[in-house]
């Protein structure tokens, strides 16, 4: 789906997937430390006076999964019955207005954004976790297409090789974030739906299942429709468990990589040397593929630093930020935008890939 680039950074992280809001992939892992003021607890509790079963809204919810998938109303209720609320994600996915004497965001820097998601030791990391899934990582790539340093930085940049996997409620975030959200509302009740749906079908303990403040789940952090969608079982052993199972997490993302359409063999990107002059800013992508072609931008003064993309090739530029205003960019080809399907971020893209490079060159 076409995307303006203003739309891209406004969405930029949350995942289809595991989504997450730039810079803020390891937020999502854990909950921060309770700030003295919680901006929506006071709103939730007042909504909550009466509890979920209370509202209106809620009510309707639950009279569309009944009409919807056959769903026992007793049941449905009984998973609103003793749900709580969580501020937190709310104040994470939709911040509010800072307040008087706050001081003002940081701006987004690349170099701040890299250090926090492939640093020495999410390589060191990454390389032992190669080591203990190699047969599987083989496995996958042969099946999918897609390297194994791929697969492993994802994993890597998502949890820390399922270190971090998450603390809040999936169901009480998602819940929270679907009926009371400033912002996309409707795209989390259609991942309540779908998390619902899956622990009726046993997949999923809905009462246990924890993941990040935007509700994403397991080592991959899949949101539920990516588990429903792309989730697979690895050598189709049974129902794909990304909670418990590497093998299936592993699998799984090679899964969501090659259904989004990675082409392999084919790189994925090279760093861009502006020259004086040149106008780097007109060969930003607009949205989430390559418009232009690598020989179209060279034309204009921008090389590559190494050649590792062909001139006919399709690319556009990324760009990537720094605090003091500075700009750096990459030439960008179509598997690089594969990637931002993941989440739409260019820094997260680039930053997996970055990571990827550091585990190919040590395994």
């Amino acid at each position: 789906m076409r995307q303006s680039r203003r739309s891209i950074l406004q969405a930029g992280g949350l995942i289809g997937l595991a989504g997450l809001l730039p810079g803020q992939a390891a937020l999502a892992q854990q909950p921060a430390a309770k700030s003295p003021r919680e901006p929506y607890a006071e709103m939730l509790a007042d909504r909550l006076r009466f509890g979920w079963l209370g509202r209106s809204d809620v009510q309707e919810f639950i009279s569309m999964m009944s009409d919807r998938h056959g769903l026992p109303r007793p049941w449905l209720e009984s998973q609103f019955r003793t749900l709580g609320a969580q501020p937190r994600a709310l104040a994470l996915i939709a911040p509010p207005p800072p307040a008087p004497g706050d001081p003002p965001p940081r701006k987004r820097s690349w170099a701040r954004y890299l250090s926090q998601h492939a640093d020495a030791s999410r390589t060191k990391e990454g390389k032992e976790f190669l080591g203990r899934h190699r047969e599987v990582f083989q496995s996958v790539a042969n099946d999918s297409g897609v390297p194994a340093h791929i697969i492993a930085a994802i994993i890597g940049v998502e949890t820390k090789y399922g270190n971090f996997t998450g603390r809040f409620p999936a169901v009480e975030t998602l819940a929270t974030l679907g009926f009371d959200s400033p912002r996309r509302s409707e795209f989390f009740l259609r991942e309540l739906e779908t998390l619902l749906l899956l622990g009726r079908q046993g997949i999923v303990n809905l009462k246990e299942v924890r993941g990040s403040f935007a509700g994403a789940l397991g080592l991959p952090q899949f949101m539920p429709s990516s588990w429903q969608k792309f989730a697979v079982s690895y050598k189709n052993r049974g129902r794909p468990d990304l909670i418990n199972s590497t093998a299936d997490a592993i699998a799984s993302v090679g899964n969501f990589l090659k259904m989004h359409g990675w082409k392999s063999g084919e790189a994925s990107h090279s760093v861009a040397r502006v020259a004086e002059g040149a106008d780097a800013k007109r060969f930003v992508a607009p949205q989430l593929e390559p418009v232009h072609t690598v020989a179209e931008i060279e034309g204009a003064g921008i090389s590559q630093a190494s050649a590792r993309l062909a001139t006919d090739l399709k690319a556009s530029l990324i760009d990537l930020p720094e605090e003091d205003d500075s700009v750096g960019y990459w030439f960008a080809a179509h598997n690089f935008f594969v990637i931002t399907q993941y989440n739409r971020s260019f820094m997260y893209a680039a930053a997996v890939l970055t990571l990827a490079e550091s585990l190919a060159a040590q395994t």
